[in-house]
């Protein structure tokens, strides 16, 4: 599996994973640890976990932490942050907010990679049409800086609206196991 992430990011600059529920943090896990070792600058948006958390389950997955540049969702936490390159957004609702951090970190940090954990989470909190104009927007940023991206979703959302529109601006959907 870990030949076959590498793979696919380098042939392609948009990809969404759909990931199983009872598998994602080990795919995750391997994703990250696969890109550390390929690319020097990484853009990590977290939907999910705060940054401080994240690094702390990369770091004992064995991926190489300092090339990431977190933006945290959730957590706004500087205190536990201490050491790691981060930019807060207030909620994963904040949709402007952290388009425009996503800008920012492409434009200053130069990020090669952005890694979105996950487009699932997005779906507790906004509705589905505002996302996919949304997720065009940042890939359409993506591709105008030369950046490539992961996308990752939880597979059981595969039926939904988001999972079909998004697959038309990706260029592959790797469905894991």
């Amino acid at each position: 599996m870990k030949k076959n992430i590498d793979k696919d990011i380098r042939k392609n600059d948009i990809i969404v994973f759909l990931i199983p529920n009872k598998k994602y943090s080990a795919v995750l896990a391997d994703i990250i640890k696969t890109v550390s070792k390929s690319y020097k600058k990484i853009c990590y948006v977290s939907l999910n976990k705060p940054c401080y958390t994240v690094v702390k389950d990369f770091s004992e997955a064995r991926a190489d932490t300092k090339k990431l540049f977190f933006i945290d969702c959730v957590s706004q936490n500087a205190k536990q942050s201490k050491g790691i390159n981060v930019s807060y957004v207030s909620s994963p609702k904040a949709l402007t907010e952290l388009n425009i951090a996503i800008n920012k970190v492409l434009g200053i940090q130069k990020t090669e990679l952005m890694v979105f954990d996950s487009l699932s989470t997005l779906l507790v909190y906004q509705q589905t049409m505002t996302i996919i104009k949304f997720v065009h927007s940042i890939i359409s940023t993506l591709r105008n800086n030369g950046s490539k991206a992961v996308f990752l979703c939880l597979k059981e959302d595969i039926k939904t609206d988001l999972v079909k529109d998004i697959s038309m601006f990706a260029d592959k959907v790797v469905h894991t196991s």
